[in-house]
């Protein structure tokens, strides 16, 4: 089986920038592993190999040259040789006889080592359904943010309430299209920090990273609590030492029935100790213009504004070892909410006031990662904080929130929500046969919520107040091991302790209450390699989910907490450099399901509805017909559904659950060509969204018709700057992407969220 070293994975736009480029490297001679580890640290390169990694000693190496250079002669006398796998991924082989490098290896297609199942593995050879997200590898993927990733991903779909108050849901587990205090059934992690427990997805712009990691299917063993749907893990690009180097970007992009925006980005690298230690800056921002027009009022009242930045230190204070600390922090604000209420073709709303929004994250992680005798360690803390604050347009619900009928009133909701975990483990050394990994965690997570009334020439009137304060603390292992030639089985489990203290004041009715819970979330594996890059795998996972307070449930005052197991049967196929297929099916039990739920004056509470059964099947193709050729193409079909309601009876009713759609498919063509000294590479892609609904509570049973979006766009490279022109939804489609908008006024009023007009970005950036 393929194993790997991950230390960054710095990956350029343009690939021969990155190969060329020259780094100051000191790398001691010792320990093979500890050495390649250094030289990751220094240049921003990441190694696999097949099998054990040998126990031997590796070649000091000293001075000014590129990566292949350094790689080259560290591995003088191992008996390994490199083999080039991707723009900074190197596969390490065994050398042929009399020491020269084998030349019956096949090429391959680009591999992406990744970690987040917190060991290095090549993505080709992961026994588990795991999807990567890498900027720059292809042309035709122009947007840094969540959707963009969702777009290129089988079973993950995003809402559309706006950056940073969306949420994610993967392989159909959708509890709720409203962001209520339910735990989030997505883990979100920025590279080994968790930043989110029941806050909304944050949205951070993916500027400047190595790539994104998406986890499908529970992910309880590893990660936790709350990690029922799958694992979204952003990992940013480290600093490279002895290294100065950094880009610049611009855009600017031009809305239909809107206006015209900019956005700006810059990533500085910088070395503080020549071979020791470098610092990274980031820095972005962005301004788009809205498309929604208020009736009678303002036009494009949606404009929206991001701005973010980051902070990277990296200390490498002896071979072997490395510290990182990351600081990260984004604000964004839109001055009005983008839903409509006459249809999803009319780009109009009738209210009586705008609904701003706003939000703000912060998040400071550290990691201490070195080895310890022969097993490597790694010690994490982080510290998230994340502020949203949100205006409603409540008069339609002024009688039911105690007002006059015909009052005019805003709903102001203000939250802050924030956590602290830390995690140390200990893996096996890498290139074993037994592979492991055991560890210890500790979370916090507290939640504050605010609802006030604001009325014109009236003081604010407090009408709701939340509070929670959720710790987990846990152990948790996970194994592979061979049990035949070809076959492998893994085995996992995470022992934890939760406990949720919560309090919740509605219209001066309080309630309060604490429990503490003790689970197991098991997970086992089989996986059988056919040869090299053709992979099988059988997969049972579990996640858990805490429960908390319900004021309907007249029995116990809570709602129970839910769970998630699921089976499937996965596979990957690559066949040289032409063809990547990855298929699975799965099936997954959800009892208990927890769903935040809509009150009658608008406020959001939760509830258990039943025990829910969702079978589905994904299949993504990547084909390189010819040399310039490329076809990339995807599909989902699933079928969630609720199957039994609390009191244990069958449903009769076609019980879907909200926001995630049946079908959902894509398919991108490019052709890559030169002329001169540019790499041109047009494209043209297509996403399908399937028909859904958007909740299975009574009188919001909303349909959602599928819809199509268009895309197409060319990118143009010459050395290290880069030229795009990038058109999305091409045909200024009017699809309603999300029926919601204002929970106050949904069930009197028909709300649609139209899908971004048509849209023209100019781009350019250089990496210097």
């Amino acid at each position: 089986m393929a194993t790997a070293l991950a230390v960054s994975g710095m990956v350029c736009a343009h690939g021969a920038a990155a190969r060329e480029a020259r780094y100051r490297v000191t790398v001691a001679r010792g320990d093979l592993a500890a050495g390649l580890e250094t030289l990751g640290a220094q240049t921003g390169m990441s190694f696999g190999w097949d099998g054990a990694l040998p126990r031997t000693s590796a070649a000091a190496v000293a001075g000014q040259m590129t990566a292949r250079a350094a790689l080259d002669r560290l591995l003088r006398g191992t008996g390994l040789h490199a083999v080039r796998a991707g723009p900074t991924t190197f596969r390490l082989v065994r050398t042929g006889p009399g020491g020269a490098p084998r030349t019956d290896i096949p090429e391959t297609m680009p591999d992406v080592i990744v970690t987040a199942r917190k060991q290095p593995e090549a993505l080709s050879t992961v026994a588990a359904p795991v999807a990567t997200w890498v900027p720059g590898a292809d042309p035709a993927e122009s947007s840094k943010d969540t959707h963009g990733v969702a777009a290129s991903v089988e079973g993950m779909v995003v809402t559309h309430a706006g950056t940073g108050h969306d949420r994610a849901f993967m392989r159909g587990i959708a509890d709720s299209p409203f962001n209520g205090f339910s735990q989030a059934t997505v883990s979100v992690q920025l590279n080994d920090a968790r930043i989110t427990y029941d806050a909304a997805e944050p949205g951070l712009s993916l500027i400047d990273i190595a790539r994104v990691e998406v986890l499908k299917g529970p992910q309880g063993p590893l990660y936790g609590t709350g990690s029922l749907g799958g694992v979204y893990r952003i990992v940013t690009n480290p600093p490279v030492l002895g290294s100065v180097a950094g880009s610049a970007g611009a855009a600017f992009t031009a809305i239909q029935h809107g206006g015209v925006g900019a956005s700006s980005e810059a990533t500085f690298n910088l070395p503080v100790i020549d071979d020791r230690a470098a610092i990274r800056l980031v820095g972005y921002a962005s301004v788009m213009p809205g498309w929604v027009n208020v009736a009678g009022a303002a036009r494009g009242t949606n404009r929206s504004e991001t701005y973010g930045g980051r902070v990277s230190l990296r200390i490498v204070p002896v071979s072997g070892w490395m510290i990182d600390v990351v600081a990260t922090q984004q604000a964004t604000g839109a001055r009005d909410s983008a839903y409509v209420d006459l249809n999803d073709k009319d780009l109009t709303r009738h209210v009586a006031f705008l609904e701003p929004r706003d939000g703000r994250v912060r998040v400071v992680e550290g990691k201490i990662a070195g080895q310890i005798g022969a097993a490597q360690l790694v010690l994490v803390t982080g510290y998230t904080r994340q502020d949203q604050g949100e205006t409603y347009d409540a008069s339609a619900s002024a009688v039911a929130l105690g007002l006059p009928r015909g009052s005019l009133a805003n709903y102001q909701d203000t939250r802050a929500y924030s956590v602290f975990d830390q995690e140390v483990r200990l893996s096996a050394p890498p290139g074993q046969i037994f592979n492991w990994v055991v560890g210890a965690s500790y979370l916090s997570a507290t939640t504050a919520a605010d609802g006030e009334l604001s009325q014109p020439g009236r003081p604010l009137r407090p009408i709701f107040a939340l509070s929670r304060q959720a710790t987990e603390i846990a152990l948790f292992a996970d194994t592979s091991f061979p049990l035949f030639d070809r076959l492998r089985a893994s085995l996992g489990a995470r022992a934890f302790r939760a406990t949720t203290e919560d309090s919740r004041r509605e219209r001066r009715k309080l309630q309060a209450d604490a429990k503490a819970t003790f689970g197991l979330t098991p997970s086992a594996s089989l996986a059988y390699s056919f040869a090299r890059n053709q992979l099988v795998f059988l997969r049972f996972g579990s996640a858990f989910r805490s429960g908390g307070l319900d004021s309907t449930n007249t029995v116990t005052g809570r709602y129970a907490a839910d769970k998630v197991r699921t089976l499937e049967l996965g596979g990957r196929l690559r066949v040289g450099d032409r063809l990547s297929v990855e298929a699975d099916l799965f099936r997954s039990v959800w009892t208990h399901l927890q769903s935040d739920y809509l009150e009658a004056n608008g406020l959001t509470a939760t509830h258990n509805v039943g025990d829910a059964v969702i079978p589905g099947a994904e299949l993504a193709v990547e084909w390189r017909a010819m040399s310039a050729w490329h076809i990339k193409g995807g599909a989902t079909w699933q079928r969630p559904r609720l199957d039994r309601a609390m009191n244990g009876k069958h449903l009769i009713k076609d019980a879907r659950l909200p926001v995630v759609p049946d079908l959902s498919a894509r398919l991108e063509i490019r052709r890559d060509f030169t002329a001169g000294a540019w790499r041109i590479s047009p494209y043209a892609a297509a996403n399908y969204t399937g028909a859904s609904r958007l909740s299975f509570d009574a009188g919001l049973d909303r349909h959602m018709p599928g819809y199509g979006l268009v895309r197409t766009g060319v990118a143009a490279v010459s050395d290290a700057l880069t030229v795009r022109l990038d058109i999305d939804n091409m045909f200024d489609a009017r699809a309603d992407t999300f029926a919601f908008g204002n929970p106050f006024s949904v069930r009197t009023t028909p709300q649609f969220t139209p899908a971004r007009p048509r849209a023209i970005t100019v781009s350019v950036s250089h990496h210097f």
